[in-house]
């Protein structure tokens, strides 16, 4: 079945009814089985097919298109994406397979040993050593960032609307709804935002912890009006622009994967397929 996206920023536009969409806090991929259907739309963003899709697919996976180059956190994303599907996407599940044995295999040859490459470990560059520090969320994000949260004897309290049963890290779990009835803390402080709440709760959770030292907002584009805290903000955009690519080591090992990515795509572009009533039936 033939592959196209549409690749743009997550914003309020019009979208295919009932298209399968794979959203990030960077970017939303929209995936159909005719070009066309995206030029009938009259959509913003970059429109791909076959080849093409599949190469961007896959730098995306490989953390080729991330700000913090060669970061894991998108191939979680697409699995969760992938098990969200529903039998009449079937195709797309054998192609998201796919992409994602290929991208495991070119990580695992190109692009181990770049150095540190999380969430987690770029925002404890940003912790001090301070006593305590606060996470809101209790997904897949917060949870990786939850460990470097909690090294030493760091004291950590977490926030969510549901149930923090899946982490496995000893941290002291508190319900949003309860918020306002919160004890103050005074102790010095680091504020994390892993999910994409509102501004508003953000400041109902700070104005709890009166000596936060900082807030580290991870929501990207997701993030919805100022904060009003009491601290500096470190934003995910600038999580990203300490954190450049490194020379030399990186730069090759980057650009051996690049070469590996457009071979592979080309590989799809060219890939059997039974085509009814075309020259495989002529043929036959």
């Amino acid at each position: 079945m033939p592959l196209a996206i549409l690749n743009r920023e997550p914003r309020d536009l019009p979208i295919l009814s009932g298209a399968p969409i794979w959203r990030t806090c960077l970017r939303e991929v929209t995936f159909a089985d005719d070009a066309d259907e995206f030029a009938r739309l009259d959509a913003d963003g970059l429109h791909l097919v076959e080849g093409d899709a599949y190469r961007l697919l896959l730098e995306i996976l490989c953390g080729l298109q991330s700000p913090m180059l060669g970061e894991t956190q998108v191939m979680g994303q697409f699995k969760a994406f992938l098990s969200s599907l529903d039998g009449q996407q079937a195709w797309l599940s054998r192609l998201g397979q796919r992409l994602l044995a290929d991208a495991r295999e070119i990580r695992t040859e190109f692009l181990q040993g770049l150095g540190s490459r999380s969430y987690g470990s770029a925002v404890r560059r940003y912790l001090g050593d301070w006593p305590q520090a606060v996470v809101i969320g209790t997904g897949k994000l917060a949870n990786e960032v939850l460990p470097f949260l909690a090294e030493g004897d760091r004291k950590v309290d977490q926030w969510g609307r549901a149930d923090a049963s899946g982490s496995d890290t000893p941290v002291t779990y508190r319900t949003l709804q309860d918020v306002d009835a919160f004890p103050i803390s005074n102790l010095p402080a680091a504020l994390v935002i892993a999910a994409p709440v509102a501004s508003d709760v953000v400041d109902r959770v700070a104005a709890r912890y009166v000596n936060l030292q900082c807030v580290i907002d991870l929501r990207g584009e997701l993030g919805s009006g100022p904060l009003h805290v009491a601290a500096p903000v470190i934003t995910l955009q600038d999580l990203f622009a300490r954190m450049s690519a490194a020379t030399g080591f990186a730069a090759r090992h980057v650009e051996a994967a690049r070469v590996e990515i457009v071979s592979r795509s080309r590989r799809y572009e060219l890939r059997d397929e039974l085509r009814p009533f075309g020259w495989d039936d002529l043929c036959a």
